[in-house]
């Protein structure tokens, strides 16, 4: 029977659901139904895109997408409803790898582990770093996603260590031995927490060669069998061995509709009792069991032909689910060995603790990135000697004329604004980049969003200022401005760390990178207009009372005035014709 359960081991690191069902808005992303995910049994979840594998696991992990609507109840293998990556009790792997370019492996493993409360030795982190196959990478830096590094002279990883570091981040803090003779059982690890209850990776194989393919699913099966808890992976097109890794396998279908759940054993065995039989020659089954659940959108009879198809298939898994439901086949925690300890909820680290973790793996990352900085100083050097060629020397280095006063101000306001909107995009960016590691951390309640910010903004900013004021000293040197060299320098260090400030704030709010810089830019341009100085003087006409509030908050107009005053106080002026 499909909906029936198959044996498992008796542990309590099974995931049980029943009547799951998700919506937005009222269209069903994924229809009710019962499954399970057993302890030490790798489930794969299968079906054509867009049917609603990731939305399953959305679901199992806690994390719904945004305004949908979960119906059901999912427990753990003791019939308990902590489930979840903020309970602790799953460990969730994104289909994007997001980690620091300029960590290390191994510092990146640690750093995992002490954000999640466990400050693993060496000797355990070189355990786990055997037991995924990264120790021989173990001090190489992780680099970009495509394989690069900030480091001179050094590679990043490939795209399959990418994602077994992933896989061993997910369970680095758990705080247990990695040695498989020693993970036999339910048992509290020394420091007195549990292995995670279920590990649930989102299309796993994305971007891997079939050869990394099959070894992160190896490594998923292996890791579910020796940690006694469940393993939930989506797959595209997965070929015949990653098939044969599999112990049970779920049937999506498109429009949400999950068509079985079951052993792998059984899956053939139930499709061909309902007139679908696989041949058994020369065919994958996984391809098969997609193929039985695509509609070919392109035919319009065909169309209607596999629809009703699907219809059917799901009729009769749902008869088949209520009379095992009947039967007490599902769901139940005796059905699968059930104990009788639970998981900890992670209990993470203090506030503190996070923020000097964070500020010191922001700072490790900075200060690697040398060739960034290379970049930064060349084009800070490089656009002040612009001002320096487009402004000249003031007054040609004599004395000060009336016609200069307005050259001055529009030189102080255009360096102002331009260290605004650098300092403004290069904050997007950085948060950008990082954007995808720290949800998870979030969503893991690792941190807050203030302690990230705080964190971010000791360590990098006083770095936006430096540069800022390399751009002013140069002008002032060039330009022979008449205010203090301090004050030229402050002012526009002080604006760079403000709009460097308020673009790690908007790139937080916003839910993407294009809805932070859709807002961020426009705010910047009513920041920039509403604190530039017309050189012609004041207007008779005064402003609204919205504008003048909008006045009120702009810093750039607050620098551009202080440095107007400083430049022009005590100027002596000649005579001009």
């Amino acid at each position: 029977m499909a909906a029936s359960v198959p044996g498992g081991p008796e542990q309590g690191g099974a995931i049980l659901w029943r009547s799951l069902a998700v919506t937005v808005r009222g269209k069903e992303l994924l229809h009710r139904h019962n499954g399970c995910a057993l302890a030490g049994r790798l489930l794969g979840v299968l079906g054509p895109s867009g049917s609603g594998k990731s939305t399953l696991l959305a679901a199992l992990s806690g994390l719904p997408p945004s305004r949908a609507q979960i119906c059901g109840e999912v427990v753990d293998g003791c019939g308990v409803a902590n489930v979840g990556v903020a309970q602790g009790t799953v460990a969730l792997l994104r289909q994007e790898d997001a980690f620091f370019s300029e960590l290390t492996v191994r510092e990146t493993l640690q750093f995992a582990a002490s954000l999640d409360g466990n400050d693993e030795d060496s000797e355990e982190i070189d355990a786990l770093l055997r037991r995924v196959g990264l120790l021989a990478v173990a001090d190489r830096r992780v680099g970009d996603s495509n394989g690069s590094s900030g480091g001179v002279g050094t590679g990043g990883l490939t795209a399959g260590e990418r994602r077994r570091l992933a896989v061993a981040c997910a369970i680095v803090g758990e705080g247990c031995s990695t040695d498989p003779e020693r993970l036999s059982g339910p048992e509290l690890s020394p420091r007195g927490q549990r292995r995670a209850r279920a590990l649930i990776a989102d299309e796993p194989t994305t971007g891997l060669d079939s050869f990394q393919a099959g070894r992160v699913v190896g490594l998923l099966r292996e890791l579910a069998i020796s940690r006694c808890c469940a393993a939930v992976a989506t797959l595209h097109q997965p070929r015949a061995s990653i098939w044969r890794s599999l112990d049970d396998v779920m049937i999506v279908a498109p429009g949400g509709y999950v068509v079985f759940c079951g052993s792998t054993l059984d899956v053939l065995p139930y499709f061909s009792g309902l007139g679908h039989c696989c041949p058994r020659e020369g065919v994958n089954p996984a391809e098969f069991l997609i193929d039985l659940v695509s509609i070919d959108v392109e035919d319009p009879v065909r169309t209607a032909d596999d629809q009703m198809r699907i219809s059917s298939l799901a009729a009769s898994f749902q008869a088949n689910m209520e009379a095992s439901c009947k039967d007490d086949q599902v769901l139940s925690p005796s059905t699968v060995g059930g104990s009788t300890t639970h998981c900890n909820a992670r209990s993470g680290v203090g506030t503190w603790r996070a923020l000097m973790l964070l500020g010191h793996r922001s700072g490790t990352q900075m200060l690697r990135d040398r060739a960034t900085h290379g970049v930064r100083l060349l084009a800070s050097a490089g656009l002040a000697g612009f001002f320096g060629a487009h402004f000249g020397k003031l007054d040609k280095g004599g004395m000060p004329t009336a016609r200069s006063v307005a050259s001055r101000i529009c030189l102080l306001s255009f360096g102002v604004i331009g260290m605004a909107m650098l300092a403004f995009g290069r904050a997007l960016d950085r948060f950008a980049r990082e954007r995808s590691l720290v949800w998870q951390e979030r969503a893991a309640r690792r941190y807050t969003g203030p302690v990230y910010l705080v964190a971010k903004a000791v360590t990098e900013l006083p770095l936006d200022a430096l540069f800022a004021g390399l751009f002013a000293g140069i002008v002032h040197k060039l330009c022979g401005l008449h205010a203090d060299l301090a004050m030229v320098v402050g002012a526009n260090a002080l604006v760079a760390v403000v709009f460097s400030s308020l673009g790690l704030a908007m790139g937080a709010a916003a839910p993407q990178l294009e809805q932070a810089l859709a807002v961020g830019i426009p705010v910047t341009v009513v920041h920039m207009l509403t604190g530039i100085i017309d050189p012609a003087g004041e207007t008779t006409t005064l402003p609204c009372l919205p504008m003048r509030f909008l006045r009120s908050l702009s810093p750039i107009r607050y620098a551009i005035e202080a440095l107007c005053v400083a430049e022009l106080r005590g100027l002596n002026l000649a005579w001009s014709a």
